[in-house]
């Protein structure tokens, strides 16, 4: 008995490094970490659910895993799942999405001011997400899940968290912390230049029929933040300005976003950006979608701008 009862105490001793190790290992895989190639960013490798986000209304929305069939109302959002490669989770989206080519495969359902109900219903989304509060009785009554986000006035520096949101809701968080983390180092790369500016030439941003943003909006919030002056500085978010506020507000800068048809008009000739060419159209639609290529929007007018203009 006695040596049996030595045998059992020595096996115990003999395991205790053994379950040591394999407690410390697991731990460890628990809690790795990586490095995501941009400096300072160090995310885990383990996703964790539930993760929680607080609509515009004020309610909890609560995900214990990533959805598997979103619609999204929203271009921005679908630009931002193209880029952390989560495409495949979208089944639906609005019917004026353009970017990347490839969303010409995914089925419309209306827009956020005309939403076939029906159709969403057919698709079976697991999440629903929109900007727009319009449809959400609609689709909270036939028993969908939603998540609302008033986007219409969203901070340009607010896309890397957006990005960072939807890598948590797809259980892409590395991905999306890298993504996050660029925009932010070009970001700050351009905030050292403005920095070292005054208060820089007039402007005026054309989307179409002297439709125009305030500072309120996300384009009037990069204006300021390139350090240059609005004209359309006394209204709040899109207004139409008349051709006579416009000559006579004599913008330096005019964004035309639609094409410069503004050359055209006789009344416009001696408008300072009219006579001097500094008229500015950019390449894509991007300006005006809150995703990741609104960065390279802004770099694009930023360099012209700053090589056009010294002050």
């Amino acid at each position: 008995m006695q040596v049996q009862n030595l045998k059992n105490i020595l096996f115990i001793f003999l395991m205790i490094p053994v379950l040591f190790v394999a407690l410390s290992c697991d731990n460890q895989g628990a809690q790795t970490k990586v490095n995501s190639g941009v400096a300072g960013a160090v995310v885990s490798d383990v996703e964790v659910f539930p993760y929680s986000i607080l609509d515009s209304d004020g309610n909890e929305v609560v995900f214990d895993g990533p959805p598997e069939r979103i619609i999204a109302i929203d271009s921005s959002a679908v630009e931002i799942l193209f880029s952390l490669g989560q495409e495949h989770r979208l089944v639906g989206t609005h019917d004026f999405v353009s970017y990347p080519p490839e969303v010409e495969e995914i089925p419309r359902i209306g827009d956020a001011f005309n939403l076939n109900l029906e159709s969403i219903v057919d698709l079976d989304p697991d999440l629903v997400f929109v900007f727009s509060k319009g449809f959400l009785p609609d689709l909270s009554r036939v028993g969908l899940k939603v998540l609302y986000l008033d986007s219409l006035n969203t901070s340009f520096r607010d896309i890397p968290q957006n990005i960072r949101m939807w890598g948590h809701i797809t259980g892409n968080t590395k991905r999306a912390e890298i993504e996050a983390s660029k925009i932010e180092t070009r970001i700050s790369k351009m905030q050292e230049i403005v920095s070292t500016r005054t208060v820089g030439p007039s402007i005026f941003l054309d989307d179409g029929d002297f439709w125009t943003p305030g500072p309120d909006t996300m384009i009037g919030e990069v204006f300021d933040f390139f350090n240059l002056q609005n004209i359309a500085y006394d209204i709040s978010g899109y207004e139409q300005l008349s051709p006579e506020i416009i000559v006579d507000r004599d913008p330096e800068i005019i964004v035309a976003m639609t094409g410069n048809t503004i050359s055209d008009i006789p009344s416009f000739k001696n408008i300072s950006a009219v006579k001097n060419g500094k008229i500015f159209v950019p390449k894509s639609d991007s300006l005006a979608i809150a995703g990741p290529r609104f960065i390279d929007a802004i770099e694009e007018l930023y360099l012209w701008i700053y090589s056009n203009y010294v002050w």
